[in-house]
């Protein structure tokens, strides 16, 4: 029999107990698989202070754990994970995970049918919905308006990184995360990269997990200025990166109607939409 080998790839920052609750599920879908298949799971802890890697060295001792500093963020921490799988051999597919989707037991069934079908030519993104069954993450289209699964795989130009299925194929065309985005829009510029070279991403036919939106701001109106500021400059919300984004994706006046607007907001924070949003 022929052994489907499978490198998962996450990395956390304090939040223990969602990470062990996501590597409950994350098993449990891999046993609904049955034989066939074979995975290792490599996990970067970016610096966590809350016992993260013991808990989860201790609650799961096959996981391959790596440590680093907390200068990573996702996208640096998922860059680290992918280079230690392609270190450690071959691989037929290389899953991203996000620790805080709480997977359906047929979630990994159903990217692997998916995958199957097109033969490999797609990057299969996992579609989710929150806990009250409204569509949070997965796909959308060209105006970044999520797009929710209606039984069957269906193109999409945007994709969120919870859970994407990438054939080896499509990695050895495409490369890795690219480390400009350190924290936000490196799963959208993947996506984009995947489908220049020719390949489609497909959203899985039906939810495969429950995760709540976090589309939260990047600051608060309550905070002070200076504080605003330092969080607009953080590696999490730099505007640079969304202009970059947006300028090779979009147009030049929406990546510049984004920095500007960026900095009325530091200044102005009730003009942001949704400012008044608990």
């Amino acid at each position: 029999m022929n052994i489907i080998r499978t490198a998962v790839l996450l990395t956390v920052f304090n939040r223990r107990e969602t990470t062990l609750i996501g590597l409950k599920t994350l098993q449990k879908a891999i046993a609904r698989l049955g034989d066939g298949y074979a995975f290792d799971i490599f996990l970067v802890d970016d610096g966590s202070t809350d016992g993260t890697r013991q808990s989860v060295e201790q609650s799961f001792p096959d996981v391959k754990v790596y440590v680093s500093p907390g200068d990573l963020y996702w996208g640096g921490g998922m860059n680290m994970a992918w280079q230690k799988a392609v270190a450690m051999g071959q691989y037929d597919y290389y899953l991203w995970y996000n620790d805080d989707s709480d997977l359906y037991e047929d979630a990994l069934i159903t990217l692997y049918q998916v995958a199957t079908e097109c033969q490999d030519r797609c990057v299969v993104t996992g579609a989710f919905c929150d806990h009250q069954g409204q569509l949070s993450y997965g796909g959308g289209d060209e105006n970044e308006h999520g797009i929710a699964p209606n039984g069957k795989p269906q193109p999409v130009k945007t994709m969120n990184g919870n859970l994407v299925l990438i054939p080896n194929s499509i990695y050895q065309t495409v490369g890795m995360i690219d480390s400009h985005y350190i924290h936000s829009f490196g799963d959208h510029d993947y996506g984009y990269r995947v489908q220049k070279q020719g390949y489609d991403v497909l959203l899985t036919p039906r939810y495969v997990g429950v995760c709540d939106n976090h589309h939260d701001l990047p600051f608060k109106k309550e905070q002070s200025l200076s504080k605003r500021w330092r969080s607009l400059h953080s590696p999490k919300n730099r505007p640079s990166i969304g202009f970059r984004y947006l300028r090779t994706y979009k147009s030049w006046n929406i990546a510049l109607r984004y920095l500007i607007s960026s900095y009325i907001y530091v200044f102005f924070p009730s003009l942001m939409p949704n400012s008044n949003k608990e």
